[in-house]
Parts: structure tokens; sequence; C-alpha cells
């Protein structure tokens, strides 16, 4: 718009046959050059040549640098969007220090509910021992009393039977020996009994001790069973997180680096077309306005000799060029690598889903090392203790990952309209859909070369190497940015028709100029 400003108010004034009413198609620069052409060659008035000096100072004070200004603008454009980057790397590391917080009270509920397990499987023992000495002492009791009613009833046998003679020697003798078994006998199923009786309340004491260290112990396993749920749902929120925010930053930063690169470009081409277009209204003011004289080469050789003394890099101050035309485009930043382990989730690492209970891994974790409780049947050899309770399970959780984000709009052609469209037709195609793919060509960022092989991971294809074949648009671009290059325009693309990777009979992601998508 600049520019055309300038062409149509320099062609009003000169009152040449610049027609400022029909805007032409070609770029508003180029017109400058076609009007600063002509009066090279036809010359120019006092009053044309006064305002080429005016021009030449509008296009030093005002033109350039308002193209340098935009070029600063999106350079610091692009530094902000892959700043993204950093930020998301910076968020990931102060979600890790919940993980590893969460980690930490996971770990040490861990270590307390084994450590009650070790203290309850000790009462289990207690309890288990006591009560099969219990069971002895009452087989002992009962046995001395089976005895001792063997002895009462040889007693009963001996006094009662019809005819029993209570007087005779012999009788008292006998009666004085049973009596005499029968106490013995009774002082020990009095003893046997005491033992028994003694013994009851130790046991129960330790029964009660095993159902309190219990319930302690099964309390901190539903609190470590909590706390692991809390620890994997973090780490799922953190890695859903991260991916998500990486695809849009990865997405937004390809869409914006591909445009950039695209304006990058007409700016140098409007620099360099200026910068010759001030070559040649220099040549006017020397002239004073008079012809160029065609015996010398004319104006082609004037414009020749301005084009090759400011057409080769903008980029060059010695060259008429600016640094500041050529930006910079970071690498994005790629993901993390994985936390070292569930104790190392510290800085920029991606922390590792881990074990959550009822899982098989989890029980092997928690339990392999722990003494067993006892197994049924159970028996007088074999008491039995409180059984662990079942695990709880958490919620069903999503395993994180990364994934592309499609914001830009994918457009394809076939890879060589020579080769393949019928009668002429060369069709541009809208793919919007994200798992759309097609080939992978290159062009430089001035668009003077474009490449088909030889990509870092790239396959290979028939007799070519470092191909991409049918991949999303997202990572055409990523490809292409990696190697310093661009997206080809609808017409840079067909300049690579049989460089290789067999993509003239493929479709191939392109980029489309602006007001060009229709």
């Amino acid at each position: 718009m600049r520019s055309f400003l300038l062409a149509a108010t320099w062609g009003a004034a000169e009152s040449l046959s610049v027609d400022v009413t029909h805007k032409s198609k070609k770029p508003a620069v180029q017109a400058l050059m076609e009007s600063a052409t002509k009066m090279l060659k036809n010359g120019a008035t006092p009053a044309v040549v006064n305002f080429t000096e005016t021009t030449l100072a509008e296009v030093a004070a005002t033109v350039l640098p308002s193209i340098i200004e935009e070029s600063e603008n999106d350079q610091a454009f692009i530094y902000g969007l892959h700043s993204r980057f950093l930020v998301i790397r910076e968020s990931l590391a102060n979600s890790n220090q919940e993980v590893h917080q969460l980690n930490a009270e996971e770990q040490f509920l861990s270590s307390t509910h084994k450590g009650c397990r070790d203290v309850e499987a000790a009462h289990c023992s207690n309890k288990r021992n006591c009560e099969m000495e219990l069971y002895r002492l009452w087989t002992s009791w009962v046995l001395k009393e089976e005895q001792l009613q063997e002895i009462h009833g040889n007693i009963d046998g001996h006094f009662c039977p019809p005819g029993a003679n209570g007087t005779v020697d012999a009788f008292r003798v006998t009666s004085t020996v049973y009596m005499q078994e029968y106490m013995t006998k009774k002082e020990q199923v009095d003893e046997a009994e005491h033992h028994y009786d003694v013994h009851v309340p130790q046991c129960t004491e330790m029964h009660t001790a095993l159902d309190h260290e219990s319930s302690e112990c099964n309390n901190h396993q539903t609190l470590l069973e909590e706390k692991a749920c809390q620890h994997a749902n973090k780490i799922t929120e953190v890695l859903t997180t991260y991916y998500a925010d990486h695809a849009q930053a990865l997405s937004a930063y390809n869409c914006a680096q591909e445009e950039v690169m695209q304006l990058e470009n007409d700016r140098k081409r409007e620099w360099t077309t200026l910068q010759v277009v001030n070559c040649l209204l220099e040549r006017i003011r020397d002239q004073n306005g008079v012809p160029c004289d065609d015996s010398s080469g004319g104006v082609t050789a004037e414009v020749g000799i301005c084009e090759e003394r400011h057409g080769s890099n903008p980029c060059v101050s010695e060259e008429g060029g600016d640094p500041r035309l050529c930006l910079t485009y970071p690498d994005p930043l790629l993901h993390p690598a994985l936390c070292a382990s569930r104790n190392a989730v510290a800085g920029e690492c991606l922390p590792v889903v881990q074990n959550v209970p009822c899982s098989a891994r989890w029980h092997q974790e928690e339990y392999e090392g722990l003494p067993e409780p006892p197994r049924a049947p159970f028996s007088e050899e074999n008491p039995g203790c409180n059984a662990y309770p079942e695990c709880a399970a958490c919620n069903e959780l999503p395993t994180p990952g990364p994934s592309t984000i499609d914001s830009c709009p994918g457009y394809t052609v076939d890879g060589c309209a020579t080769t393949n469209a019928e009668e002429g037709e060369h069709p541009l195609t809208f793919v919007r859909d994200v798992d759309g793919v097609a080939d992978v060509r290159c062009c430089s960022i001035d668009g003077a070369t474009c490449e088909s092989t030889d990509f870092q991971g790239g396959v290979d294809s028939g007799s070519s190497h470092g191909c991409y074949l049918q991949v999303p648009y997202q990572e055409a671009m990523s490809v292409c940015h990696a190697a310093g290059m661009r997206m080809c325009t609808t017409d840079e693309v067909q300049a690579c028709c049989g460089t290789g990777c067999s993509h003239d009979q493929h479709a191939i992601w392109v980029d489309v100029a602006p007001g060009h998508q229709d």
C-alpha cells in the first residue's frame, strides 16, 4: 500500500501515461519500478526530476524504515511465540513440584503401611501362639477331666453295687486307694483348669491388640491408596496439560512461522526492488531528466547495473541491504526427557505414570515383601488372623501422550501438474481434517530452490532418500522448518517436478498466499 501510493502520486505528478484510476494487478513496488524505468528511458521534466528528489527522500526516510519496522515486529512476534515453549516448560517444572510432593507423601504412607503390617504380623504370631497354647491347655484340662470321670466311675462302681459291705477290711483298703487316686487327679484337673483360666485373658489381650493394629494398618492402607490415586491423577493432569499446551504452541508457531516466512520473502523482494528503484532514480537525477543514451546500452544496461549492485543479498549492509530483513526462527523445543525415576521428578522432565492400587504391579510393590496372613483352612493348629481389606481402585485414568492440533488451513496440489493434470486442470484441494495426509516438498526462504529429498528422519522411496510421504500438515511444516526452509507455494512447488521421492504421483502440501484460497 505504501509503495502503491508512492507510485500513484508520482505518476500523477509527472503526467505520464500512468493510469492512476486503474490499479494494476502487479505489486505496487513493481509498478514503481516500471515507472522509474520508463522515465529513465524517455526522460523527465524538471518538475519530475524535483519530485524524484522528494521520492528518494521519502523512500529513505519512510518506506525503507517502515519495511524494517515490519520485519522487527515479525521477529518479535516469532520470538514471542517461541517463548511460549519456555513458559510451558516452566509450568511443567512448577507442576512437577506438586508431583514430587505427592510422591513423597505416598512413599511415606507406603513405608508407614508396610511398617504397620510388620507389627501386625508380630501381633498375629503372638495371638496364634497364644491360641494354640490355649487349645493345648484346654485339651490337657479335658483329658484330666475325662480321667477324673473314669476314677469317679470306678468309685461309683465300688460303693454303689448291691450287696457291697463297707465293713470288710478289703473293701476299706480298696476304697482308700480309689479316694487317694481321685484326690490326686482332682488336684491335677483343678491345676489344668487354673492354667487355662489364667491363659484366656492373655489371649483376649493379644486378640484385642491384633484387632487394634489391624485397624491402624487398614487405615494406613486406605490413606495410601487415596494418596496413590491423587499422585496418579496429578501425573495424568500434568502430562495432559503439558501435551495439550505444547501441541497448541507448536501449531501456532508453525502456522505463524510459515506466514512470516512468506512475508519475509515479500519484504526482501520489495526491499531489493526499492533499492534498484533508488538506483534508477539517482541515475535520473544525475542525468537531470535526460533520456538514457542507447549507444551505451540504454535503460537495459542501467537496470542491469542497479540490479547487480543491489540484487544479490538484501540482508548484507555492504550491498545496500539490512541484516534485520533476515529473520531468525528458533527451533521449537521438543518434549523433554522422562524423569529419571519417581523420586527424581524435578525441573523440566516428564513424570512417568505410576502403578495404581489394585493393579498387579501395585500389589507386587506394596505387598510382595510383607508377611502373608495365615490362609484357610483354619484349625487348632492353624489359627486365623485378620485378613487384609480389599484394595480401593482409582478411577480409570487415560494415558496422556503427544497430540497434534491442526489450526492452519492445509492445502494440497498435484505433485506435478504436467504429470497428473488432465486437460490442463491442476486443482487446489483444501484439507481441514487433522488426519489428512500428503507428501512433503520444501522451498528455500527466498523461493529460489525447492527440495524433495534428504530430509532428516525421512524414509527411502525408490532411489531417493530422506523422503516424507503421506504425513499430516503440521508434520510437513515441522520438516521444512527443521531444514531451514518453508512450505512451497502452489507455483513454486511445480519447480520440483521430477526431483525424487515419487512425489510427482502424489498430492503435495503447499502454502497458499492470502487472496488465493478461492
